[in-house]
């Protein structure tokens, strides 16, 4: 959280056991699913120690196995949820691969989207119902993850974007330092998403930098709408 994470390696065991550190009911407050309700599954750890990230991942001590961790998902989502958020951390850190079989073995109509930084890589299920949004923290992305991306994310500060293309040309390491963050391929589509500098000048640059760039560029713009409405 705020750069002071460790920096954790991937840990590939069978799966049967994550580390978490949570699991709640919301609504997906960005990308492409916003405004979509959702169960998002926390899971604890992360491969990089960005400086501005805001999220909670590293105070858990819960190892549920799969079945315990199913059930807990499970009785989180109301019927009417079709959607189930597997985020972090870095969610493939972790072998998820037995968790997503099981989530979409679930229900004929469950969605399952993976939220990730777009350096690690876990062999998944082939699915229509399975969406991989990459928020690109380095230079580099996974060769392997490259083909399953559907969406790309991009968060997006004033001043610290290209000319050509407004994407990141910032360390999201080290502030200050620059460094061109890994650009999209192929079709997939691709999101900016205003950076939350909890400066409310700041944050009005970062969004009327963010439009700017959509418009210029054809990309979708996302907020952080949990944080507009105030969940979780």
């Amino acid at each position: 959280m705020f750069g002071d994470n460790p920096n954790r390696p991937q840990e590939l065991n069978d799966g049967m056991n994550l580390w978490v550190q949570e699991v709640f009911y919301t609504l997906q407050g960005e990308g492409p699913f916003s405004g979509h309700p959702a169960v998002f599954v926390r899971l604890a750890g992360c491969n990089l120690s960005c400086y501005w990230c805001d999220t909670e991942f590293e105070s858990s001590t819960w190892r549920p196995c799969l079945d315990e961790l199913l059930t807990n998902i499970e009785a989180s989502r109301p019927i009417s949820c079709d959607l189930i958020v597997i985020t972090g951390g870095e969610p493939f850190r972790q072998n998820i691969a037995p968790l997503v079989g099981r989530l979409l073995g679930l229900e004929p109509h469950l969605r399952v989207q993976i939220e990730t930084n777009g350096t690690l890589f876990v062999d998944l299920p082939l699915s229509d119902r399975l969406h991989i949004v990459c928020s690109p923290k380095t230079a580099h992305l996974n060769a392997k993850l490259v083909e399953r991306i559907d969406s790309y994310k991009y968060v997006l500060a004033a001043g610290q974007t290209d000319s050509v293309d407004g994407l990141p040309v910032c360390s999201t390491q080290k502030a200050g330092r620059s460094e061109r963050l890994a650009r999209p391929l192929g079709t997939a589509s691709v999101y900016v998403l205003p950076l939350d500098s909890y400066d409310p000048e700041t944050n009005a640059r970062n969004r009327q930098e963010c439009v700017q760039i959509a418009l210029k560029h054809g990309y979708r713009l996302t907020l952080q709408t949990h944080k507009i409405i105030g969940v979780s």
